[in-house]
């Protein structure tokens, strides 16, 4: 329930939609109220030649949090609603009809607090949206890394980064995840490996006939020579020295255009 006092300088804060409705001076006849609003959220009085006047205000500002034509017709019509209403109270006012017209203010009062619930359930809605679309946006990497402390340390890294990152501690344990789990968008590949070496896994990946947007990416302290792979597209995309650089290796993760390709350690 909204208890409005009516004395000059109280003011109703609606921060969902950003207006804040001041009361300005009180009398026997009038009540001065001024109502504050982003610029984006138009709040016009016209005055007309024949001395009539109404408010209105602009909905364009509203349009962009509906995602479908229902929502926006249903702010069309509050904001229709409370431009009526606010017109109904200045002219109760001019009428003399004080009690009646701080009847009509209370309504124009809770007009205004269900536009703010409804832009609040519009936005939350669309920040869920954009959430699970940025979801869909981050980068899968499984990494391979036999020992557990590299292993451990380097998902956090790339976790923090923005990375959703499965592993395995071998080539094995690798190829067994990619036949039952979503494909990543990058194989991180620890070339030494005693349970399924680097070179055995990467001409297993090779032939299993993933998607061709997949990237097999090698880390190792030895050049892409010691284990007979090329760089390239029937070999590793991409190689990484150890210790590897892991801001250079994000930033390759990311497609970066600034990273320089290395395939030397």
């Amino acid at each position: 329930m909204l208890v409005l006092s009516r004395r000059p300088d109280d003011s109703i804060v609606f921060p969902g939609v950003g207006i804040t409705v001041h009361v300005l001076s009180t009398g026997n006849r009038m009540t001065r109220i001024g109502i504050e609003a982003p610029s984006n959220i138009r709040i016009v009085r016209k005055e007309l030649l024949d001395g009539s006047s109404e408010e209105t205000l602009d909905i364009d500002s509203f349009a962009a949090g509906m995602p479908t034509s229902a929502d926006l017709h249903k702010i069309r019509n509050q904001l229709n609603a409370l431009n009526l209403g606010l017109q109904f109270f200045r002219r109760q006012m001019d009428a003399g009809m004080v009690d009646e017209a701080n009847v009509t203010f209370l309504r124009v009062i809770n007009r205004l607090k269900q536009i703010e619930e409804d832009v609040t359930k519009q936005a939350n809605a669309a920040s869920i949206a954009e959430a699970a679309q940025e979801a869909n946006r981050r980068i899968r990497v499984l990494l391979v890394e036999d020992d557990a402390e590299q292993r451990e340390l380097l998902a956090g890294i790339l976790q923090i980064q923005g990375c959703d990152v499965a592993t395995a501690p071998g080539g094995e344990a690798a190829l067994r995840c990619l036949k039952v789990g979503p494909l990543p968008n990058y194989v991180l590949l620890d070339m030494r490996m005693p349970n399924g070496d680097g070179a055995t896994t990467v001409r297993a990946l090779r032939k299993m006939n993933l998607a061709t947007d997949l990237k097999i990416v090698a880390t190792s302290g030895s050049p892409p020579a010691e284990f007979g792979i090329n760089v390239g597209l029937d070999g590793v995309n991409h190689w990484f020295p150890k210790p590897i650089n892991t801001d250079r290796l994000v930033a390759y993760l990311r497609q970066d255009e600034k990273v320089v390709l290395s395939t030397s350690s």
